[in-house]
């Protein structure tokens, strides 16, 4: 018998609002802002990245919503759906959407290790060497890709569900349990002796860190790569999901509602973090290690029932965050090779997981069981440094000067009055491609000088 494709939809203005909030929010917010915010000066970063936002970020977002709304199909479909070479922008979008599921599904895995782990007690971690204890994790040729399949299996049986009964679901259930646990870690960090260092780190600037921070056009530039990664611009992701869109479901408000949520998780985010990364006497640039070396330390200094329950919940928060922003990135592929390739979706879904834990095989075993170079970083730096930018700047000119930003408005206003969109016009044609630019252009530079 013969497959029949049939077009997946939200039940409604709700469900695509926690499906998309839950997109944004991801291991982007939780784990990597807070440590690059660290590194770029707390509270100046905090400014830029808030001004990236308002600037790129929601013109970009709302931008992707109405590309697939108006197309109503897959990424690759909906770009080539005014001028058939464009559809290049959706091929670019699948190849990173399944090259960050990849690593990221590796993150994933260690995040559900940590969580176990303290959920257990905490004995992993004991000695007090968190950093040879996470090499110790990380190198071993099979533990992590055992974590790694464990989550990938995760977000097959979610997708297998469809996207009301699986994305929407568990979008629903998981994300107000991220904010609730997410604020529980905050106060606990908020009352730990020495946190009102890292508070006054984190919300007042200190000017004197610019230089040490790469100056202005470095900080910018790092806020707008966070802007990027946090929101999942240029993955494909808003168009997949905008194609899942009623036409009476306003585009205008769901957008700066998951701007200002996904940007809220990240401060609270920093609120829970930093203090608590100043009052155990740790250091906030410590990068990408922060949450699996420098944040157990500080579980440690809490009493020790206390520190097991604050690091199950943390790691607990982290998981749900990865989990609904990894099938997300499944979902990219999913419905081009089901609705292109007229695929049944339980096929499509096993052959993106299965594919991409192939590749996270290999990304697992580069952390030090194989000695080979250390793909993760490879793989981050080629998404986020060349494919990100590159995708977001070919969106704007999309829309800018060949779908034309009047037709865009027009798809947008389908579901009520669009009052700044001539400044969004501006906006998109001019600013965002400009800065994505530079964005570009500095990230290039800077990785070959």
């Amino acid at each position: 018998m013969k497959h029949v494709h049939v077009k997946n939809n939200w039940s409604g203005r709700f469900g695509f609002l926690m499906a998309a909030v839950g997109s944004a929010v991801g291991i982007g917010n939780i784990w990597r802002f807070p440590y690059v915010a660290g590194q770029q000066g707390g509270a100046l970063f905090l400014i830029a990245y808030i001004l990236m936002i308002v600037l790129i970020g929601f013109s970009a977002m709302i931008a992707e919503f109405a590309i697939g709304r108006n197309a109503s199909s897959n990424v690759i479909d909906a770009f080539a759906s005014q001028k058939k070479p464009w559809g290049v922008v959706g091929i670019f979008s699948c190849i990173v959407s399944f090259l960050i599921f990849s690593y990221y599904s590796v993150i994933g895995g260690w995040v559900i290790r940590y969580a176990a782990g303290y959920i257990g007690g905490g004995s992993f971690v004991a000695g007090g060497d968190y950093s040879a204890a996470f090499s110790s994790f990380v190198s071993n040729p099979y533990l992590p890709i055992i974590f790694t399949f464990a989550f990938m299996a995760l977000c097959l049986i979610i997708l297998m569900f469809g996207v009301q009964k699986g994305i929407e679901r568990v979008n629903k259930i998981l994300m107000p349990m991220l904010f609730a646990f997410l604020i529980f870690v905050m106060i606990v960090a908020l009352t730990m002796d020495g946190a009102k260092e890292g508070v006054k780190f984190f919300i007042i600037p200190d000017f004197s860190r610019i230089e040490a921070s790469g100056g202005i056009i470095g900080i910018l530039l790092a806020a707008l790569g966070q802007s990027f990664y946090s929101l999942s611009i240029g993955i494909g992701i808003g168009t997949t999901y905008g194609s899942y869109v009623r036409k009476d479901v306003s585009l205008t408000q769901n957008t700066a509602i998951i701007c200002i949520s996904d940007t809220l998780v990240a401060v609270i985010a920093g609120f829970a973090i930093l203090p608590a990364v100043f009052a155990a006497g740790q250091e906030p640039t410590a990068g990408a290690g922060l949450i699996f070396v420098t944040l157990p330390a500080v579980f440690a200094s809490l009493p020790h029932v206390l520190g097991m329950i604050v690091g199950a919940v943390f790691f607990l928060l982290v998981f749900f965050a990865a989990l609904t922003s990894a099938i997300a990135l499944v979902e990219v592929n999913v419905a081009v090779l089901s609705e292109k390739l007229k695929l049944p979706r339980r096929v499509a879904v096993a052959i993106v997981i299965g594919a991409g834990f192939v590749l996270a095989v290999f990304v697992s075993l580069s952390q030090g069981a194989l000695e080979m170079f250390d793909l993760l970083n490879v793989l981050d730096v080629f998404s986020n440094t060349f494919m990100l930018p590159l995708i977001g700047i070919l969106t704007c000119v999309y829309v800018g000067y060949v779908w034309k930003t009047e037709n865009a408005i027009k798809e947008i206003e389908l579901s009520g009055p669009f009052k700044i969109a001539k400044v969004w016009a501006f906006d998109v044609k001019i600013v965002c491609p400009l800065f994505i630019g530079a964005l570009f252009v500095y990230g290039i530079v800077t990785l070959f000088i």
